[in-house]
């Protein structure tokens, strides 16, 4: 059990300007949510040292990130949302379980949850959201904490987030921000502004999703319970998949392929098998690709808001199962190259043609995604890589998080690739499963992933967490 002992609204600590920022394209159809993650440290602490430093130097990063303390504005003509930078501050809450550190395994676990603050859209006008909420959590018996990030997938993607935490962090441990370091909050660099032209690629992400053949939509999967857990493939097992995907590389001199489209292609064909797919069975592996680099000219580095644009492979299940994996990541290979200057106008100018920027958000989402969850059954599979981000970098001045990544399988629909914590070039997988008594898919997906160990954290400190209620507790 975890209990709330005190929540705070952290303002930036210097006069920040105000007004309203245009959103971009991609800000526009970035779900409407909060991007949740937890951080787990294993280190010796004061507590209430702890929360005055992570409650100082928000305030501080809040000065430079300025529109992390604003609110969304919805326009009424046309659905467009805008950025209200009125400085009215992130929230920062305190925390303590009952758990130790040990209790959470992988933080697949559905307590784990509770590590995570939740941000309610339904109940709470979106101008009244804040776009940062951030939870402190010190665990039961270990020298340990966490902590939970909820940030507005509006405000920003993956990328820009944790250089947002790792600037965030630098602060914290006391060192000042290099020139190179400041955030680029300029989002009209992405604006386009001449009028949307017809679409001039076959946008297959803006299409309807394959459903199971013989169905008419997602009821049965929808009924299901669905998990997560996370596995760990070691360097030399990644190296591996590497060698026989380049082994069966159909295209002669092209690159290698990637760790993403090797690992992404067998998770691709694993998840087909386990699921026992019709061989005409129309099958998508989604997945988002960053365009700071592909537009032209490029994003400047630190460019802070969201900068990607969802892409899909498609295939059928008997052909990325009675070929090669080299075949699999081919398929994958020519999606991420279709993607280019372009293709992102021309995708930016699907958005734009749309009348009511909720019907953009729908597209955007997949026509039966945005309301039926991709579960097990579901002949599709989304996949997202943080292989090229800087996830381990948010020390705070206790160290290096030992855990990094969704907490409670937070994002149902996806299969996540993360860097191993040890920083010896393994990776950890986390992917749906099925709650359902076996055999289940998820059970035959951890079968087909060979060689593949379940991801568990590990730790020696001991000692009690000394805490003191600052507010009437409540409990989750």
């Amino acid at each position: 059990m975890v209990t709330i002992k005190a929540s705070y609204t952290v303002v930036p600590n210097q006069p920040t300007p105000e007004g309203f920022q245009w959103l971009s394209d991609p800000d526009q159809v970035a779900r409407q949510s909060h991007t949740p993650t937890i951080y787990v440290y294993h280190a010796k602490h004061n507590h209430n040292a702890l929360i005055e430093r992570i409650r100082n130097s928000l305030s501080k990063i809040l000065c430079y990130y300025y529109p992390v303390a604003g609110r969304l504005r919805k326009l009424e003509e046309d659905g467009r949302l805008e950025l209200n930078c009125n400085a009215k501050g992130a929230v920062l809450i305190e925390a303590e379980s009952t758990k130790t550190v040990h209790d959470y395994g992988d933080f697949m676990d559905e307590s784990a949850k509770d590590l995570v603050p939740t941000v309610h859209y339904t109940n709470t006008p979106i101008e009244e959201l804040p776009l940062l909420v951030v939870q402190v959590t010190s665990f039961l018996g270990d020298e340990a904490f966490s902590i939970g990030v909820a940030i507005s997938h509006t405000l920003t993607d993956g990328v820009a987030a944790i250089q947002f935490i790792n600037s965030w962090a630098k602060l914290a441990r006391g060192d000042t921000l290099e020139p190179h370091e400041m955030p680029f909050l300029d989002r009209t660099v992405l604006k386009f502004t001449a009028p949307p032209s017809p679409p001039r690629f076959d946008h297959q992400e803006f299409k309807s999703l394959p459903l199971i053949l013989g169905r008419s939509d997602t009821t049965l999967e929808k009924s299901k319970r669905v998990g997560a857990m996370s596995l760990k493939l070691t360097a030399e097992q990644v190296g591996k998949l590497k060698n026989k995907a380049n082994a069966d590389k159909s295209t002669e001199g092209s690159r290698p392929y990637s760790r993403f489209e090797a690992i992404g292609a067998h998770v691709w064909r694993c998840a087909s098998k386990a699921r026992r797919l019709d061989e005409n069975q129309p099958t998508l592996l989604r997945f988002n690709a960053d365009i700071r680099n592909r537009v032209i000219p490029p994003l400047p580095r630190n460019y802070f808001g969201n900068a990607l644009v969802l892409k899909t492979a498609s295939s059928r299940a008997g052909e990325i199962l009675s070929t090669s994996l080299g075949h699999a990541a081919q398929k994958i290979r020519e999606a991420v190259e279709e993607l280019t200057y372009e293709y992102i106008k021309s995708q930016f100018d699907l958005i734009r043609s749309q009348d009511d920027m909720d019907k953009a958000r729908a597209l955007s989402f997949g026509i039966n995604e945005g309301k039926d969850a991709v579960f097990v059954g579901n002949p599709n599979l989304r996949i997202t890589s943080w292989l090229s981000m800087p996830i381990h970098g948010a020390d705070f001045g206790w160290g290096k998080p030992v855990y990094f990544g969704l907490a409670g399988g937070t994002v149902q629909e996806r299969a996540l690739i993360t860097h191993d914590p040890n920083g010896d070039g393994s990776v950890i997988l986390t992917i749906t499963k099925l709650c359902s008594s076996p055999p289940s898919a998820a059970a035959n997906l951890h079968v087909r992933l060979h060689g593949a160990t379940p991801f568990n954290l590990h730790s020696s400190s001991s000692g009690n967490v000394n805490l003191q209620n600052q507010t009437k507790p409540r409990n989750r």
